[in-house]
């Protein structure tokens, strides 16, 4: 991705969110960074991670184990979340039909039976809204 940030970069970020200064984050540190790079992990879902990504079993994540992390995340650097938000016009988390619409009209004509095919295929649960899924980026973990 072009925009990836460096390791120094990354490091950086990770001694932001190390609050204790340990060298290490604990679950809940680890919650607040992975939600500053654009993903919304639930406490399973960080549970998961961090039993994915704890390669020593010392129920903390390094730095290192971090950055071998983020390396295969497919949006590491927010982009995907920062093109959400920019496509959620009413800001309610979510795009609608209406949001939808105007995403694939951009100067072109979207029928409604392309958008309601389109909507099905990525309205998972059927609740009329497509959400920004943090599993879709750490589906991997």
């Amino acid at each position: 991705m072009a925009n990836q940030w460096t390791k120094e970069e990354w490091r950086a970020k990770f001694n932001n969110f190390d609050s204790d200064h340990s060298g290490c984050i604990c679950m809940r540190e680890c919650k607040r960074l992975l939600q500053y790079v654009g993903l919304n992990p639930t406490d399973d879902e960080i549970q998961e991670f961090m039993k994915q990504v704890d390669k020593n079993n010392d129920d903390e994540v390094d730095f290192e184990e971090f950055y071998e992390y983020v390396k295969t995340l497919q949006d590491p650097t927010g982009e995907l979340r920062a093109a959400f938000e920019l496509y959620d016009t009413n800001k309610d988390g979510f795009i609608d039909k209406q949001e939808l619409r105007a995403i694939l009209q951009n100067g072109a004509e979207c029928s409604e039976e392309e958008l309601e095919d389109l909507f099905k295929l990525v309205d998972e649960n059927g609740d009329g809204k497509i959400g920004y899924e943090a599993n879709v980026i750490l589906g991997a973990a």
